[in-house]
């Protein structure tokens, strides 16, 4: 490089200066200016000490650098958000670390690629729209997209960029990349939390519906039957009117049946309990159902060895069966398929069966489980919302009561149910019902009714629908008792408070103004601690049993009940008010 571009150095003219000194001496012991030595010599200090400065100076500008970048990197390169500079036609120019690791790609592979590349295909429009926003409007509010990464469940973040200009005056997009995976995880659970939350509810408010018309139902088909059972009683051997009667005393018990059904829903339906082996159940209805099922269903069922056996009633268990797989077998419709039934036992946590449709709070534990699953058209949202819902049907889901008296089962059984379906994956119905300790709850002893049977003494009868006093006090007479009859709690109370050694046995209805059946025998037992009381509802007898066990009832009549079931309980339950015993006698 010529002197021309070249600074003045003091450190070179100094030298300079030093060597022409030396060369003027002739020899080595010729005397030389001492003032010219010594203030070469000075000049050459003042330089070395200036040239320790500068480099002082120059150390700890390098240090002041080295601390810029590692602030530099931590602040940009391990920013907890992803920073990208873009082009404006979408392309990325500069990336973080935070970015490349959000995008599963080296940063050097980054540049010059664009950055729709990297987003679902769902998502490409929103990307689009949002850049074509931003650079009309120059700021919008952020947009939320999905990540697709090789190998690795897709990334949710907030898109968050403004407008900037590059050096050469190019127009640049500068955004941040936040991570919102986990929050939008937890909107979705609190989302399917409400819908269950609702679903739930909704349920409940149906079944309370069912359990109420299914309880005003049953007051009119009692009167119904038991009209029915005196005109039987009083019509000719030979009488053509007789097969009428029969006739509507069919009807009557058809109607009652969906009244059971409706009580299913409800959970409150009337059941027995016995030690059941689910497994063994479930084979002998799927062999009394290979035949029921569509032709074209390959019908297969996988039981595990040693399962526990279940507290249910096996009549309402294989209720459940057979809904679930006739279900199955119509979600194939006309097409060939599968329907694959298998039983197996584990524990549940709580967080599961919290998680199940019916959302009760249910106990960890042992469950034996029933799941079937079909191949067939499966169901979308809104299906799912209300598949359980009493008489909701679709083409492909059940019809009626079906599904819906399914719940109402496996409520009253203390289970859950599991459903899981998407269109055109078929769907898969799991039920979990508690695993038994061993015990056998024993059912009630039945004994032969005696038609020859008949009571004496004073029975207190307590019923609000007249038609229905009416009938259960002929019922009762024609027993052979003197009855006194009330039309609420209250004054049923009231009567027996008056007279309470002369009454042998109260008959109440479970809801009454005033006072309930249960609140009007909880003040009768105050006045005499032995009352005989028999509680009559719609409601399940084993239900109402267990619910009010402390109240040690004669028994329980679920509506409609007829003169024959009448006199079988007290025949059976309350011996001792036979025509040969005491008639104010107080057990």
């Amino acid at each position: 490089m010529s002197s021309d571009h070249t600074s003045p150095d003091p450190g070179s003219d100094l030298r300079r200066r030093a060597e022409a000194l030396a060369a003027s001496t002739p020899g080595m012991d010729a005397p030389t200016s001492v003032k010219d030595a010594q203030r070469v010599l000075h000049e050459l200090r003042v330089h070395q000490i200036e040239l320790e400065t500068q480099n002082e100076e120059l150390r700890r500008a390098q240090l002041e650098l080295a601390a810029s970048q590692a602030r530099y990197f931590d602040l940009y390169d391990l920013a907890p958000v992803g920073y990208l500079t873009t082009s404006e036609a979408g392309l990325i120019e500069e990336a973080n670390l935070t970015a490349a690791a959000m995008l599963g790609v080296p940063r050097g592979a980054l540049v010059s690629q664009p950055f729709s590349r990297y987003l679902l295909p769902d998502d490409q429009d929103v990307y689009y729209l949002y850049r074509r926003r931003l650079l009309d409007a120059a700021a919008v509010h952020p947009c939320e997209l999905r990540l697709c990464r090789d190998a690795k469940p897709p990334v949710w973040v907030r898109l968050d960029a403004s407008l900037a200009t590059a050096a050469d005056g190019a127009t640049t997009i500068r955004a941040t990349l936040s991570d919102i995976t986990e929050s939008k995880r937890a909107a979705q659970e609190r989302a399917d939390l409400e819908q269950k939350l609702q679903q739930t509810q909704r349920l409940e408010s149906l079944g309370v519906l069912a359990g109420g018309i299914a309880h005003d139902f049953n007051n009119i088909l009692m009167v119904i039957l038991g009209h029915a059972e005196f005109a039987l009683e009083q019509a000719a051997l030979l009488s053509p009117t007789r097969s009428d009667i029969v006739q509507i005393m069919v009807a009557v018990r058809q109607g009652s049946e969906l009244c059971r059904q409706m009580l299913a829903y409800s959970g409150r339906a009337s059941f027995t309990s016995e030690q059941v082996d689910l497994g063994q159940l479930i084979e002998q209805m799927t062999q009394l159902l290979g035949t029921t099922i569509s032709k074209k269903a390959d019908l297969r069922l996988s039981v595990a060895p040693d399962l526990p056996t279940v507290l249910a009633d096996p009549t309402q268990l294989r209720q459940v069966v057979m809904n679930l797989i006739l279900n199955a077998s119509e979600a194939l419709g006309d097409l060939p398929g599968t329907i694959d039934v298998t039983v197996s036992a584990g524990k549940c946590d709580s967080a599961f069966l919290r998680a199940t449709a019916l959302s009760n709070e249910l106990p960890a534990g042992q469950y034996v489980a029933m799941q079937v699953t079909d191949s067939g058209c499966g169901m979308d949202s809104a299906t799912l919302a209300r598949v359980f819902e009493p008489f909701y049907t679709t083409k492909f889901t059940g019809r009626g009561l079906g599904l819906a008296a399914v719940v109402g089962i496996i409520r009253a059984h203390g289970g859950a149910i599991r459903l899981q379906s998407e269109p055109g994956h078929g769907s898969t119905f799991a039920v979990y019902l508690p695993a038994s300790d061993g015990v056998q709850h024993a059912a009630e002893g039945q004994s032969a009714s005696d038609a020859a049977w008949r009571g004496t003494g004073t029975v207190l009868l307590a019923e609000d629908e007249d038609a229905v006093r009416a009938l259960a006090s002929r019922m009762l007479s024609r027993l052979g008792f003197q009855v006194i009859v009330v039309a609420d709690g209250a004054e049923a109370v009231r009567r027996y408070r008056d007279m309470p050694s002369e009454i042998a046995l109260v008959v109440l209805d479970l809801t009454m103004p005033h006072l309930s059946g249960t609140e009007a025998l909880s003040q009768m037992r105050a006045v005499n601690p032995n009352v005989r009381a028999v509680l009559a509802s719609g409601y399940s007898a084993v239900e109402l049993g267990d619910r009010f066990a402390e109240l040690s009832l004669v028994g329980v009549l679920q509506k409609p009940y007829t003169l024959t079931a009448l006199r079988h309980l007290l025949a059976t339950r309350c011996p001792e008010l036979g025509a040969a015993a005491d008639p104010g006698a107080s057990a």
